[in-house]
């Protein structure tokens, strides 16, 4: 019997276990999660702009939207835990659970985050390095020719294995991976699986838009038949155009008849509007987050990072050790540099010392030279011999007297 050769495609994967991400529409929890973090981040954004307005300060309403965006990335992570419940096939955490735990899993994907984004910023630093480089004159555009092709393939590579793989920090930390194990996967995963991941997210986007586009289409037809008889039977004598509804949201409340019932008609329908958008998007979320748990738990199945994670773990022991050494360096050189300003203090305070010293002293020999003077001529004026005095009266007498002329005394 004549055996039939293998497929060189009978490995390559299946993508039909993507098809499971529409099963995240049927997750109330995620869903209502969803509901409940975008609400309130809409509400903020309303709000935040009406105070910025009324203030009319800018930064106000900037800070109100920062504060909407973290609630809206809270409830991603919240919602993110919910769904990898369901794609372990675990039963789904409550929902106060959920929000609880949303709180260290969305600070452990910032900080995976920060880390993807210092390997970027490296990356172009040593690009920065490699261009000042090649402004070396006559020589710089020779390795600008040979670097350049280098540069595009490595840049490239680099930005979109990280650009991709980021896309699964998310579920790595909802799937109770810590901070070094999430980023050994990635690693993992940016390296190996790097086409697999692309494929599969190209897969879900496909499908979280045909999705999209049903409930959008199913949406829009019964907006524009409940619109059509609610302007018949309500008596609205304005059209659903985009005009109008501007305007009624705007206060332009001219050109209609039955103003008021109008304007408090329109409102009631911008508001249902908004809640059925809300709905829409919170739906599309639990099948988006649900299908990038799904695609995580796929390609990590095989994957063992814990070579990465030890090398992880090396590297970052090796630089805290390098740091430590340079810290202790520094200590050391502070050190001697603190004992040297102060022997050179001890030593100039030991000069002005002497030079002080001697200053006294040349002072003190200059006071005593005029003393010196007058001793020595008083010395010398006392120490003149006795025969010019006359020993009996002492009298001065002029040598060669034979007798004093005071008291006759005999001399010689």
């Amino acid at each position: 019997m004549t055996q039939v050769p293998s497929s060189p495609f009978a490995d390559a994967p299946h993508y039909g276990d993507l098809l499971r991400a529409v099963e995240g529409l049927r997750n109330w929890r995620a869903i209502v999660l969803s509901i409940i973090y975008l609400g309130v981040a809409l509400l903020i954004t309303y709000l935040g702009g009406k105070l910025a307005f009324s203030a009319g300060s800018p930064m106000l309403a900037l800070l109100f939207t920062l504060l909407a965006a973290v609630v809206a990335y809270l409830g991603v992570s919240a919602v993110g835990l919910t769904l990898m419940d369901q794609a372990q096939g675990l039963p789904s955490r409550p929902l106060l659970l959920a929000v609880w735990d949303s709180l260290s899993a969305a600070l452990r994907v910032f900080v995976v985050a920060l880390i993807g984004a210092v390997i970027i910023l490296v990356f172009y630093a040593l690009l920065a390095l490699v261009l000042f480089i090649c402004k070396i004159p006559a020589l710089g555009p020779l390795l600008y020719a040979v670097t350049f092709p280098v540069l595009v393939i490595v840049g490239g590579l680099l930005l979109f294995s990280i650009g991709v793989a980021l896309t699964m920090i998310g579920p790595a930390i909802w799937n109770g991976t810590s901070i070094r194990g999430a980023v050994a996967m990635l690693w993992q995963i940016a390296t190996r699986r790097t086409v697999e991941l692309l494929i599969r997210l190209v897969l879900l986007s496909l499908l979280s838009g045909l999705v999209s586009w049903i409930l959008f289409a199913i949406l829009g037809c019964g907006f524009f038949s409940v619109g059509g008889f609610s302007a018949a039977i309500l008596d609205l004598s304005i059209s659903f155009d985009a005009f109008n509804l501007l305007n009624v949201l705007g206060g332009n409340t001219y050109n209609f008849a039955n103003v008021s019932d109008t304007v408090n008609y329109m409102k009631a329908a911008a508001f249902g509007s908004s809640v059925l958008l809300v709905l829409v998007i919170s739906a599309v979320n639990a099948m988006v987050l649900l299908g990038l748990n799904l695609i995580y738990l796929k390609l990590s199945a095989d994957l063992d990072p814990s070579e990465t994670e030890h090398l992880i773990g090396q590297r970052l022991a090796e630089a805290r050790a390098k740091a430590q050494s340079i810290k202790e360096e520094s200590q050391r050189r502070l050190e001697e540099a603190k004992e040297i300003r102060r022997q050179q203090q001890e030593a100039a305070t030991a000069q002005a010392h002497a030079a002080a010293e001697a200053k006294a002293q040349a002072e003190a020999a200059r006071n005593a030279a005029p003393a010196a003077s007058v001793a020595k001529a008083m010395t010398s004026a006392t120490s003149q011999p006795a025969a010019n005095l006359c020993p009996k009266c002492q009298a001065p007498i002029v040598p060669g007297d034979l007798f004093c002329g005071e008291c006759g005394q005999k001399l010689g």
